[in-house]
């Protein structure tokens, strides 16, 4: 390792963990298990750490946001489905009597249409009725 940046005779014992000098064991400042070469670099490392952890406060803050609408989305859809089926249950017979009315008319109507269908096309032997009658 080389020498202290204070004590250029002195051998170095560790690098600062914020500038990286080489420090001595009289020189060194310890805190939170880090070395330092200055209390100027010991208050740079202490408010880097303080911002870090306001972040990762943040950060938790957020996922637990992003947790909580989902949850209440999750909620809404679950009483929304709930809801219908509790509708569909209370008034299933309303519901499908007003489907088998509907299906009835349709049904008629289409009776109805293929009657008037038929009625309005010509038969064969009428078609040929007509023309012999004309061409006499």
């Amino acid at each position: 390792m080389a020498n202290c940046f204070y004590h250029g005779e002195k051998e170095a014992v560790c690098r600062c963990a914020v500038c990286g000098k080489g420090v001595c064991g009289e020189c060194v400042k310890q805190a939170n298990g880090m070395s330092f070469c200055s209390e100027e670099c010991k208050s740079k490392a202490a408010v880097t750490t303080e911002r870090s952890n306001e972040v990762l406060s943040e950060k938790s803050k957020t996922n637990s946001n992003v947790l909580v609408r989902k949850l209440i989305y999750i909620f809404v859809v679950i009483a929304a489905v709930a809801a219908a089926w509790y509708f569909y249950g209370q008034h299933q017979k309303t519901v499908d009597s007003k489907i088998n009315r509907s299906l009835n008319k349709v049904q008629k109507s289409t009776s109805n249409f293929i009657k008037d269908t038929k009625k309005a096309i010509p038969t064969s032997s009428q078609t040929k009725r007509k023309s012999e009658s004309l061409v006499k």
